[in-house]
Formats: structure tokens, C-alpha cells, sequence
């Protein structure tokens, strides 16, 4: 028994000797006819050299343990990857010569060129075909010589109204000229009668009495009517010129803009116009109707309404409306649970016929307080920007105690108003 056992185990102990079916790397392939006896396939990461072995190796050799597969069956699958793969590299191919044919023709469509077309004859000729980049150079011509025109006729129009203003002033000068003339010779008169008169003998001067009397408190009022004349016109020859942003011109020391302001209650609007207005702050007072004040800024004049918050008086918000340049919109941002309230007030103004043209500047006030809703979360919770689309419109943070912001609030309403480069900086 010992012998057998011997006999037995003998060639099994020579079979533990480790080694690879398929050389892990060779230099060159080796015909299959060569390979060893292999029916399975190792599927450990490490052995992907060389992942062929027979079942001696699987059971004892160096792929002992190791996670396997029929070679049949990794074979076939091997196959349906490949084709897969050769079924993607097809398809990415034709994507990629679709494309590429979809750039020559998009080239060709922007850089235009020579067709051949045939004529009513069955003539062939060729016909230059206008790309889409020679369409966008015309459009842009196009463009600016309407532009072209339109500037030349606002041009003429602007050049009208400054003529027209030359043409009233100087016949208003010359009016004055002649009534000057006409004082002066009555001036003239009165002193040589009075003249005269002092030359006279005491008999003719008491009678002239009554008469130099008259033609003094004629002189009287003459020289009162002149000293207020002179006060209040100022002589120059100044002709100020302002341009707004859609090219008209306004002559004149100030050009005047009607400005609406509205918001909820307490959100602090009269504050506001009184702290603009004599740069002091006032006690807020709940406004009953509405109050109006003019406040100049640069070389603007705004004449500003105020119009009172409370819920039974917003109705009557739209009887300020007509001819409204701007509308300023008070919103207080301590009062996070009156927001969507001014939301709803905001968008109801927005939809008004009368204000479709107006500027739109939104007052966030009592920034300074803490906890106060800021600018940018409040354009947020507002959905400012898709409200207010198609609309200038600004927001600005103020405080109307010390006056932040609100400075701010009117060099961007100035800078809607006038075209850029004539505001005058002091």
C-alpha cells in the first residue's frame, strides 16, 4: 500500500510546479496550433497577461483560487464586445463625417459664393449666391443709415426748436429795446418840462404845480415798474442747451421732470421728498391726499408728487399718472411681511398704459435699521428683474434720516433722462 501510494503520488507532486499555460508575454504570437490544452480563462486583474490555463493550473498551479470563466463563453463574450465596439466606432464615425459635412456647409452658407443655376432657356450660368455673412454687413448698414436719417431729422427738428427760441427771445429784446427807447424820450420830456418850468416866474410855477405833481408820480411809477423789470430778468446772451436720451433738446437754465412717488403706507415717501427738499428729517406724518414739492438736482428741476400709501387712497394713485417721467417706488425693508403687499402694488403699476414710458426707481428704505431686508435679497424675493423686464428701472438702497442713497437714486434718474456728457457736475 505504501508503494502504491507512492506510485500515485509522484507524477501529482510534479504537477504542483507553477506554470502558465501561454507565455505572459511573448514576443511574438503563437499559432493556436502550439498552445496548450486551455479551457478557461483567469478573470483576476493581476493575471491579464496571461489569463489562459488548463484545469491544472486552475485547481493547483499559479491561478489557484482565482476567479474564472469557460474560455468558450469569455471568447463569445470578448466577440460581442468587439462588435458592440465596432458598431459605436461606426456610428461615432458617421456622426463625426455628418458633422464635419455640416461645417463645410456651414462655411459655404457664410462665406456665400458662385452657383450654377439654369435659366428659362435650360441656359446654365453662374449666379453669385450672397452668404450670411455679407446679409449681416448689410443688415448693418441698413442699420445705421436709418439711424442716419433718423438722427438728421431729429437734427433738423432740435436745430427748429433752438431757432424758434432765438426768434422769440430776440423779438421779446427788441420789445424791449423800443419800450426803453419810449422811457427814455418820456424821461427826456419830463425833465426839460420841468426845466422850463424852473425858469419860469412864481405866478406860472404855482400853476404848474398840479401838473409837475402828475408827471413826478408818472416818473415814480415808471422807475418802480423798471426796478422790477431789472430784477427779475437777467440779461445773457446764454443760450442753454440740454439733450435728453431720445435727442431732443430743451433750452433753458433747468429742464423740469414730473416725478410720481408712491409705495405702501409708512414705507417713508414724504420723508423722503422733505429730506431731498430741505435736508432736514421731518416726523413721518401719515400723508392724507398728497403732497408736491420741486427739487432741483444738477441741471434738473424734479417736481415730485407724493402721493399718500394707505389702502383706501390707492385708487386715486392713477390720477398722477398722465405725463409721469418717473415713478419712485418706496418699499420699507423692515417690513419683510409687507413685501409680496408691494410686490402686488409694483406689478399693478407696471401694467399701466400711462406709465408704459416711465422710468422706474425703487427706494429699499430703512437700510440702516438692523435686520433690514437688503438690496439684493429683496430684487429676489421681488423677482425684480422679470417684473421690471423691458423697463429701465433701478433699485436703490436709502436710508431717508441720513439721506443715504437717495443722491444716488436721482444721478440715476438724471442719467436716464439727459444723454451722456451734458449734466452738469456741480
Amino acid at each position: 500500500m505504501v508503494v502504491s501510494m507512492r506510485l500515485i503520488l509522484l507524477p501529482c507532486t510534479a504537477l504542483f510546479v507553477p506554470h502558465t499555460c501561454v507565455p505572459s508575454a511573448p514576443s511574438s504570437p503563437t499559432p493556436p496550433e502550439h498552445w496548450p490544452n486551455t479551457g478557461f480563462v483567469c478573470l483576476e486583474d493581476g493575471c491579464q497577461p496571461g489569463p489562459l490555463m488548463c484545469c491544472v493550473c486552475k485547481e493547483y498551479g499559479k491561478h489557484q483560487g482565482h476567479k474564472h470563466a469557460i474560455l468558450e463563453a469569455e471568447a463569445n463574450q470578448i466577440r460581442a464586445s468587439i462588435l458592440d465596439m465596432a458598431h459605436c466606432i461606426r456610428t461615432f464615425t458617421e456622426e463625426v463625417s455628418d458633422y464635419s459635412r455640416k461645417l463645410v456647409g456651414i462655411v459655404q452658407q457664410i462665406e456665400g459664393g458662385e452657383q450654377i443655376v439654369e435659366d428659362s432657356m435650360g441656359m446654365a450660368h453662374t449666379e453669385h449666391v450672397p452668404g450670411t455673412a455679407e446679409s449681416a454687413r448689410s443688415c448693418v448698414r441698413a442699420y445705421f443709415a436709418d439711424l442716419h436719417e433718423t438722427l438728421c431729422r431729429q437734427e433738423e427738428m432740435a436745430l427748429s426748436v433752438v431757432d424758434a427760441h432765438v426768434r422769440e427771445r430776440l423779438i421779446w429784446l427788441r420789445q424791449q429795446q423800443e419800450d426803453m427807447t419810449i422811457l427814455l424820450s418820456q424821461v427826456s420830456t419830463a425833465c426839460l418840462h420841468c426845466e422850463k418850468t424852473l425858469q419860469q416866474d412864481d405866478c406860472r410855477v404855482i400853476l404848474a404845480k398840479q401838473e409837475i405833481n402828475r408827471l413826478l408820480e408818472t416818473l415814480q411809477k415808471q422807475q418802480q415798474q423798471f426796478t422790477e423789470l431789472a430784477d427779475h430778468i437777467q440779461l445773457d446772451a446764454g443760450i442753454p442747451v440740454t439733450f435728453t436720451k431720445d435727442n431732443r433738446v430743451h433750452i433753458g437754465p433747468k429742464m423740469e421732470i414730473r416725478v410720481v412717488t408712491l409705495g405702501l403706507d409708512g414705507a417713508g415717501k414724504t420723508t423722503i421728498l422733505f429730506k431731498l427738499k430741505q435736508d432736514e428729517f421731518m416726523q413721518p406724518i401719515p400723508t392724507i391726499g398728497f403732497n408736491v414739492e420741486t427739487v432741483e438736482y444738477k441741471n434738473l428741476k424734479f417736481t415730485i408728487w407724493d402721493v399718500g400709501g394707505k389702502h383706501k387712497l390707492r385708487p386715486l394713485w392713477k390720477h398722477y399718472y398722465l405725463n409721469t417721467q418717473a415713478v419712485v417706488f418706496v418699499i420699507d425693508s423692515c417690513h419683510r411681511d409687507r413685501l409680496m403687499e408691494s410686490h402686488s402694488e409694483l406689478a399693478k403699476l407696471l401694467t399701466e398704459k400711462e406709465l408704459r414710458d416711465a422710468l422706474l426707481l425703487i427706494f429699499a428704505n430703512k437700510q440702516e435699521v438692523p435686520g433690514a431686508v437688503s438690496v439684493e435679497e429683496m430684487t429676489e424675493l421681488l423677482s425684480l428683474h422679470k417684473l421690471c423686464c423691458g423697463r429701465s428701472w433701478h433699485i436703490q438702497g436709502c436710508d431717508a434720516r441720513s439721506g443715504m442713497g437717495l443722491h444716488e437714486g436721482l444721478d440715476w434718474l438724471s442719467r436716464q433722462l439727459v444723454a451722456a456728457g451734458v449734466l452738469d457736475v456741480a
